[in-house]
């Protein structure tokens, strides 16, 4: 066995020129393909963490059917069960706030028009989502404030409203009671997503309650955790916690057009990916059949003296599994170093691209790279079996090459 290793390597050495482009075209593909994955894995996290951060949070603790219906119908005293006690039980949830979500008719003195609204608790949103802060004119809501609102900056250009001026919600309470109050506006908030910004209205939670007559009585509970990958697993356990009173979703499940956003995105990258993975197959392939034909009149000697044709097989398998792992080996370190390079550094979008995401409700300036280990796997894996399949014809054709007919080729 060393002496076909070693003879493997010499004729690596031999041919060295060919040796090496073969190697540096594999090495090459491995880094595109890890640079290309990493980027994509890198903006899909982005938008993930931005999607399940921005509004929505990353677990919801609801009545079965709310999630469909949003009606009051589905509301539940916020002290039903002890939200706190629940936190301290799982050391992986870091933090909840209670909320009611419901639409009504919002109007001041040149025009009306629906909109969402949501009473939050101003102490303690913010320490789980994010979008109370991007309130851009005024301020945002703080503990104490009392009939004061903040509203999404294209609605109050709707309503003709801004900073200090007064807005009167209509709305139908539970059990059909009319409920109708003012409010005077506090801040503007921009997401930079149009339908949000467009319906949305904030206002404390206890004036939430008062509005829609759910005194003591909330829609949801929202929870964050200390990663937003586990949601599923800790979604499950709160409904264990909850022996199956309440509905528990997590962000996958409220957003499942993100996920399926995604999956478009990942399946036309892979495609593309797919064809340079073809390409190295083929460049491995006609280096070796190549290196097969040049050498027929080699093997038939070696054949004739006594070495058998599994072991003239054996041998080009040998030489290409080297130069191949010799490549990969290169392509990792390579593609290590790059990435985790880039990894912390940020590449600014253009304007045209910034706009395209928001379309879809995605608001950031830049896009980042991911070091996660699959980036690196993933080119490795697929590669090692293109190789792999890439080898059969060559070594089958040497494997069924007699002497006699080498000797007539050459």
């Amino acid at each position: 066995m060393n002496k076909f290793v070693r003879l493997a390597w010499r004729n690596i050495w031999r041919n060295k020129r060919r040796s090496l482009i073969t190697i540096a075209a594999i090495s090459f593909a491995i880094v595109i393909i890890a640079l290309t994955r990493s980027l994509q894995y890198g903006t899909y996290d982005t938008m993930e963490a931005m999607a399940v951060n921005l509004f929505n949070g990353e677990i919801q603790v609801h009545r079965t059917g709310f999630h469909q219906e949003r009606t009051l119908a589905y509301h539940f005293e916020q002290d039903e069960q002890n939200w706190q006690s629940l936190l301290d039980s799982n050391p992986r949830l870091q933090g909840y706030t209670r909320r009611i979500t419901s639409f009504g008719l919002v109007s001041s003195d040149s025009a009306s028009t629906g909109a969402l609204i949501l009473g939050i608790e101003p102490d303690q949103e913010p320490a789980i989502t994010q979008f109370t802060d991007l309130v851009s004119d005024g301020s945002k809501l703080a503990a104490g404030d009392d009939h004061l609102v903040v509203i999404g900056a294209l609605l109050a250009k709707n309503l003709q409203a801004g900073i200090g001026d007064t807005v009167v919600v209509l709305t139908q309470g539970y059990q059909n009671q009319m409920g109708a109050d003012a409010y005077v506006v506090k801040g503007l908030l921009r997401s930079g997503q149009a339908e949000l910004d467009r319906s949305i209205m904030l206002m404390p939670l206890s004036n939430a309650q008062d509005l829609f007559s759910l005194y003591d009585g909330i829609t949801q509970v929202v929870f964050k955790s200390d990663n937003f990958r586990g949601a599923s697993r800790l979604a499950k356990s709160i409904s264990t916690s909850l022996n199956g009173k309440l509905e528990v979703m997590s962000w996958e499940q409220l957003m499942p057009e993100l996920k399926q956003l995604i999956l478009m995105d990942n399946v036309s990258g892979a495609i593309y990916l797919a064809f340079i993975i073809v390409v190295v197959g083929i460049e491995i392939f006609n280096a070796t059949m190549m290196s097969v034909v040049e050498r027929t009149r080699e093997f038939g000697i070696m054949q004739a003296i006594g070495v058998k044709p599994k072991q003239v097989g054996g041998l080009i398998l040998l030489e290409s599994v080297s130069k191949v792992a010799l490549s990969l080996v290169v392509g990792l370190i390579l593609s290590i170093v790059v990435v985790s390079t880039l990894s912390h550094y940020q590449i600014p979008l253009p304007k045209d691209m910034v706009e395209a995401y928001a379309e879809y409700g995605f608001v950031f300036d830049d896009l980042k790279f991911s070091a996660s280990p699959r980036v690196y796997l993933e080119p490795l894996v697929s590669i090692a079996v293109v190789a792999l399949l890439a080898l059969i014809i060559p070594i089958y054709k040497t494997y069924r090459l007699s002497p006699v007919e080498a000797f007539r080729k050459t």
